[in-house]
């Protein structure tokens, strides 16, 4: 357990991420308080812990911001780089992301620029591996950025799933307990995309993907979800439906899909190991995955998700699952590291995926049979309590790259999004600004107050 204070409290829970980061790792029990000051154009860090008698570390950086987001964006960097260097030499202790803690490493990386590379390796002390994960990334996305101000994409919600998984937190529900809701729902939904869809017309917008996640959008009954796809047509090489779950993936339901433009979706096994599967509650098989992949390959690009750290699997098993998706040979494969939030039943049962050294050789071994196998990562992201301090990536045949994704993760795009939780962007690059309109988060809550969410979408991007 590692104490921490700081004298900034409005930095406390941003540090405190890289300081769990290192408790996961250690069973040392020390303090660590942190002081700091700026002045003469110069930053002074001290730290001091009870790990040894009357120790402080003193750090100094030169220190010149424009304005106060620079200023703070500063301090922040210089804190977590002191931290991170103390904690070393307290604990022995070294993490694969150096003293890095946000989500989007690469945007990071592409707004260093030319300093980029010695930034990450010296200054943030991010592996070797990590820096060249980090760096094959981006050099995949260049041709792929979006360049324009003016373009957009599109993202649509549909929050519910045939069954709730152990690890999901996020907002989703078991479709056969909200049946009441769906068609209030999808009536909701509908209006609120077809106003955004008045806006992009008149704003004179170009969208660039569209995007259908959830839940698994494939749950939703057929006559409600041709409801929602009716609204969706837009002049776009992309069009993405987040199947997911192979039960939902039926021949009636691909013919519709076809019908209405998509172009990609999503067969999603997690794992190719049953008893792992029945662990975390997916209620389908291996088998039911094939099946569903083999009918979705013939008409769209899939993508499919595979979780490293699931209960219970060894580095083996999760090898043999990336060994059978390699075989698979589908258009995107996403490798996730296991990461545990609040609301997660694997999370309310005590469920610890600390162990940080089986999830290093499980995503090391992705990575390698992958790239080997012709797939490059394109996008990747990070969060929080995510087992071994780790990321992930998505990796694609060139060419079959998913645009959305690269531009979710960079948040170079603005985006138009509809549904309960979405989250519209405004991104004004011009100023470096981007701004965000969430909607509310529970399904029902969406419906009950939908003239608020009207409301509150027409102020966003028209000003009222």
């Amino acid at each position: 357990m590692i104490s921490f204070s700081c004298t900034n409290e409005n930095y406390a829970n941003d540090l405190m991420e890289l300081v769990r980061a290192f408790e996961q790792r250690t069973d040392e029990n020390l303090s660590l308080d942190v002081e700091y000051s700026v002045r003469d154009g110069e930053m002074v860090v001290k730290l001091t812990s009870n790990r040894f008698d009357c120790f402080s570390k003193y750090y100094r950086y030169h220190f010149s911001a424009a304005d106060e987001t620079e200023k703070k964006r500063l301090e922040k960097r210089y804190l977590k780089m002191a931290i991170y260097g103390t904690l070393v030499f307290l604990t022995g202790v070294t993490l694969p992301y150096g003293c890095l803690t946000g989500i989007r490493p690469t945007k990071l990386y592409a707004e260093l620029g030319e300093d980029a590379h010695r930034m990450f390796a010296e200054d943030f002390s991010v592996s070797p591996e990590k820096v060249a994960l980090i760096e094959k990334t981006v050099e995949t996305q260049k041709g792929l950025r979006n360049e324009s101000e003016n373009d957009c994409d599109f993202f649509v919600f549909i929050p519910f799933c045939p069954t709730k998984c152990a690890y999901c937190s996020f907002v989703s529900l078991p479709i056969d307990r909200q049946r009441k809701l769906l068609q209030p729902y999808t009536d909701c939904l509908v209006r609120e995309i077809r106003y955004l869809r008045s806006v992009i017309d008149k704003q004179k917008k170009k969208v660039r993907s569209v995007y259908i996640g959830g839940g698994t959008p494939t749950a939703l009954p057929v006559a409600m979800l041709d409801a929602v796809l009716a609204e969706c047509h837009f002049d776009v090489p992309e069009f993405t439906v987040e199947a997911g779950r192979p039960d939902t993936i039926t021949p009636k339901v691909l013919k519709l899909l076809e019908s209405h433009g998509v172009t990609r979706i999503s067969v999603n096994p997690q794992t190719f190991n049953d008893a792992t599967l029945a662990r975390i509650g997916r209620a389908h098989t291996t088998e039911d995955v094939i099946k569903a992949y083999k009918r979705a390959k013939k008409r769209f690009d899939v993508n499919m998700d595979l979780i490293a750290m699931l209960p219970e699997e060894s580095v083996e098993d999760f090898a043999r699952s990336v060994d059978k998706a390699v075989e698979l040979s589908p258009a995107d494969i996403t490798v996730h590291t296991l990461y545990l939030k609040r609301g997660s039943a694997l999370k309310n049962a005590g469920y610890r995926n600390t162990d940080h050294a089986d999830a290093e050789r499980m995503v090391d071994y992705a990575f390698a049979k992958l790239t080997e196998a012709g797939y490059n990562p394109y996008y990747m992201y990070r969060q929080k309590y995510t087992s071994g301090n780790l990321e992930n990536v998505g990796y694609a045949k060139a060419g079959k790259e998913c645009i959305y994704n690269i531009d979710i993760m960079e948040e170079d795009t603005s985006v138009f999004a509809a549904g309960a939780a979405a989250i519209s962007k405004k991104v004004t690059r011009s100023i470096n600004l981007i701004e965000r309109n969430a909607n509310y988060k529970e399904p029902l809550e969406y419906v009950k107050h939908f003239d608020e969410v009207l409301a509150r979408q027409k102020a966003f991007w028209e000003g009222e």
